[in-house]
């Protein structure tokens, strides 16, 4: 009797593979974060930027990832984007938009907030 094997499996998951071939581009020129897979842009994070209290402030109107790439991460990876942003111009975040409001809840300290 002949023993069936296994076929390998594959040694990183889907979402992981996605992460590594996406990428986050700052697209200054339309106010927003885009993220691109494999060419394709399959998400963008819209702010506006303005100076409120003497200090550089972005608030985050909007994070949409399209409908077969959700529940992966790469909304959060949109948002680590910014949020390295953010950092780098010494600014506040203001998360206007729900999905950064609940990252940045779900991760305190990572950036300084503005006052809502």
């Amino acid at each position: 009797m002949q023993r069936k094997t296994q076929p390998a499996r594959p040694t990183q998951s889907a979402q992981a593979v996605l992460h590594q071939i996406s990428q986050v581009v700052h697209n200054a020129e339309r106010d927003r974060f885009e993220l691109w897979v494999a060419g394709d842009l399959v998400g963008v994070l819209g702010y506006s930027s303005e100076i409120i209290d003497g200090k550089p402030t972005i608030s985050v109107m909007h994070t949409v990832i399209y409908d077969e790439y959700t529940g992966q991460g790469l909304g959060s990876r949109l948002v680590r984007g910014l949020v390295g942003y953010v950092k780098h111009c010494d600014a506040r975040l203001r998360p206007v938009c729900s999905f950064t409001k609940r990252y940045v809840d779900a991760h305190p300290g990572v950036v300084e907030l503005a006052a809502v």
